[in-house]
Protein backbone atom coordinates (compact mmCIF):
# COMPACT_ATOMS: atom_id res chain seq x y z
CA UNK A 1 0.00 0.00 0.00
CA UNK A 2 1.06 3.66 -0.84
CA UNK A 3 2.84 5.40 1.75
CA UNK A 4 1.14 8.53 2.64
CA UNK A 5 0.84 11.54 5.69
CA UNK A 6 -1.77 13.70 6.56
CA UNK A 7 -0.89 17.29 7.54
CA UNK A 8 -3.14 20.19 7.97
CA UNK A 9 -4.19 22.09 5.19
CA UNK A 10 -2.67 25.69 4.73
CA UNK A 11 -4.53 29.21 4.37
CA UNK A 12 -3.30 29.26 1.14
CA UNK A 13 -4.43 26.01 0.40
CA UNK A 14 -7.79 25.98 1.75
CA UNK A 15 -8.58 29.25 -0.42
CA UNK A 16 -8.01 27.12 -3.70
CA UNK A 17 -9.64 23.95 -1.47
CA UNK A 18 -12.87 26.04 -1.10
CA UNK A 19 -13.37 27.07 -4.61
CA UNK A 20 -12.95 23.97 -6.11
CA UNK A 21 -15.21 22.53 -3.28
CA UNK A 22 -18.49 25.15 -4.18
CA UNK A 23 -17.84 23.99 -7.98
CA UNK A 24 -17.54 20.44 -7.30
CA UNK A 25 -20.44 20.20 -4.90
CA UNK A 26 -23.09 22.13 -7.47
CA UNK A 27 -21.76 19.76 -10.17
CA UNK A 28 -23.45 17.04 -7.76
CA UNK A 29 -26.00 18.62 -7.22
CA UNK A 30 -26.49 19.77 -11.05
CA UNK A 31 -25.89 15.59 -11.35
CA UNK A 32 -27.93 14.17 -8.72
CA UNK A 33 -30.79 16.71 -7.30
CA UNK A 34 -31.22 17.98 -10.99
CA UNK A 35 -31.00 21.51 -9.52
CA UNK A 36 -29.96 24.41 -12.29
CA UNK A 37 -26.70 24.90 -12.46
CA UNK A 38 -26.66 28.98 -11.01
CA UNK A 39 -29.30 27.71 -8.07
CA UNK A 40 -26.92 24.43 -7.53
CA UNK A 41 -23.73 26.89 -6.97
CA UNK A 42 -25.23 29.22 -5.01
CA UNK A 43 -26.99 26.60 -2.76
CA UNK A 44 -23.10 25.03 -2.70
CA UNK A 45 -22.13 28.32 -1.48
CA UNK A 46 -24.15 28.92 1.11
CA UNK A 47 -24.07 25.03 2.12
CA UNK A 48 -20.16 25.79 2.71
CA UNK A 49 -20.41 28.89 4.55
CA UNK A 50 -22.79 27.21 6.71
CA UNK A 51 -20.45 24.20 7.72
CA UNK A 52 -16.85 26.45 7.69
CA UNK A 53 -17.93 29.64 9.25
CA UNK A 54 -14.47 30.06 10.23
CA UNK A 55 -12.98 28.57 7.21
CA UNK A 56 -9.74 26.59 8.64
CA UNK A 57 -10.86 27.35 12.11
CA UNK A 58 -13.83 26.25 12.53
CA UNK A 59 -14.02 24.25 15.29
CA UNK A 60 -14.40 20.27 15.26
CA UNK A 61 -13.78 20.11 12.07
CA UNK A 62 -10.24 18.89 10.48
CA UNK A 63 -9.33 19.44 6.76
CA UNK A 64 -5.95 17.79 5.72
CA UNK A 65 -3.52 17.28 3.00
CA UNK A 66 -2.60 13.74 2.11
CA UNK A 67 1.43 13.28 0.43
CA UNK A 68 3.19 10.80 -0.47
CA UNK A 69 6.95 10.18 0.40
CA UNK A 70 8.42 12.74 -2.33
CA UNK A 71 6.32 15.71 -0.64
CA UNK A 72 3.13 14.66 -3.87
CA UNK A 73 -0.10 15.62 -3.35
CA UNK A 74 -2.05 13.01 -3.41
CA UNK A 75 -5.26 13.90 -1.84
CA UNK A 76 -7.47 15.69 0.49
CA UNK A 77 -9.60 14.63 3.78
CA UNK A 78 -12.39 17.18 5.68
CA UNK A 79 -14.15 15.60 8.68
CA UNK A 80 -15.84 17.13 11.72
CA UNK A 81 -16.94 15.72 14.89
CA UNK A 82 -21.13 15.50 14.97
CA UNK A 83 -23.16 15.04 18.01
CA UNK A 84 -25.90 12.62 17.17
CA UNK A 85 -28.99 10.78 19.15
CA UNK A 86 -26.08 7.77 18.62
CA UNK A 87 -23.35 9.97 19.93
CA UNK A 88 -20.74 11.53 19.29
CA UNK A 89 -19.03 10.57 15.82
CA UNK A 90 -17.05 11.61 12.47
CA UNK A 91 -18.50 12.87 9.35
CA UNK A 92 -16.96 12.48 6.43
CA UNK A 93 -17.68 15.31 4.45
CA UNK A 94 -14.69 14.96 1.61
CA UNK A 95 -12.55 13.03 0.53
CA UNK A 96 -10.16 13.22 -3.23
CA UNK A 97 -7.76 11.84 -4.40
CA UNK A 98 -6.10 13.62 -7.28
CA UNK A 99 -6.94 12.48 -10.85
CA UNK A 100 -3.59 11.50 -11.77
CA UNK A 101 -3.38 9.80 -8.92
CA UNK A 102 -6.18 7.74 -9.16
CA UNK A 103 -6.79 3.71 -8.95
CA UNK A 104 -3.48 3.32 -7.24
CA UNK A 105 -4.63 2.32 -3.71
CA UNK A 106 -4.78 6.13 -2.30
CA UNK A 107 -8.25 5.99 -2.04
CA UNK A 108 -8.17 3.05 0.57
CA UNK A 109 -5.34 4.82 2.56
CA UNK A 110 -6.58 8.36 3.15
CA UNK A 111 -9.57 6.20 4.67
CA UNK A 112 -7.51 3.81 6.85
CA UNK A 113 -5.73 7.26 7.74
CA UNK A 114 -9.17 8.47 8.66
CA UNK A 115 -9.77 6.00 11.05
CA UNK A 116 -6.97 6.27 12.54
CA UNK A 117 -7.32 10.24 12.91
CA UNK A 118 -11.21 9.65 13.81
CA UNK A 119 -9.79 6.16 16.71
CA UNK A 120 -7.05 9.20 18.34
CA UNK A 121 -10.01 12.31 18.96
CA UNK A 122 -11.84 9.19 20.66
CA UNK A 123 -15.16 8.75 18.23
CA UNK A 124 -15.66 5.60 17.56
CA UNK A 125 -17.78 5.94 14.51
CA UNK A 126 -17.50 7.15 10.92
CA UNK A 127 -20.52 8.22 8.79
CA UNK A 128 -20.80 9.55 5.34
CA UNK A 129 -23.13 9.78 1.97
CA UNK A 130 -22.08 9.22 -1.15
CA UNK A 131 -23.88 10.34 -4.49
CA UNK A 132 -25.83 7.32 -6.45
CA UNK A 133 -23.74 7.64 -9.46
CA UNK A 134 -20.14 7.49 -7.77
CA UNK A 135 -19.98 3.84 -8.01
CA UNK A 136 -16.41 3.57 -7.21
CA UNK A 137 -16.72 5.58 -4.14
CA UNK A 138 -19.09 3.20 -3.18
CA UNK A 139 -17.48 -0.05 -3.78
CA UNK A 140 -14.76 1.57 -1.65
CA UNK A 141 -16.47 1.74 1.35
CA UNK A 142 -18.53 -1.12 0.72
CA UNK A 143 -14.87 -2.79 0.68
CA UNK A 144 -13.88 -1.67 3.70
CA UNK A 145 -16.74 -2.51 5.92
CA UNK A 146 -19.31 0.90 5.68
CA UNK A 147 -23.01 -0.51 6.16
CA UNK A 148 -25.56 0.95 4.04
CA UNK A 149 -27.96 2.98 5.96
CA UNK A 150 -30.22 4.45 3.54
CA UNK A 151 -31.18 4.94 0.13
CA UNK A 152 -33.10 7.88 -1.18
CA UNK A 153 -34.68 8.15 -4.77
CA UNK A 154 -36.63 10.10 -7.24
CA UNK A 155 -38.23 9.40 -10.56
CA UNK A 156 -39.33 12.65 -12.95
CA UNK A 157 -42.41 12.75 -13.72
CA UNK A 158 -42.06 15.39 -16.25
CA UNK A 159 -44.08 19.04 -16.25
CA UNK A 160 -47.12 19.36 -13.70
Amino acid sequence: MPEVRLRPMTADEFREYYRHSVASYADDMVRNVKLEPGAAEARSAAVLRELLPEGLGTPDHWIRVAEDDDGDRVGVLWFARRSTVAGDLAWLFDIEVEGSMRGRGYGRRLMGLLEEEVAALGLGRIELNVFGHNEVARRLYEDLGYVEMSRQLFKELGAG
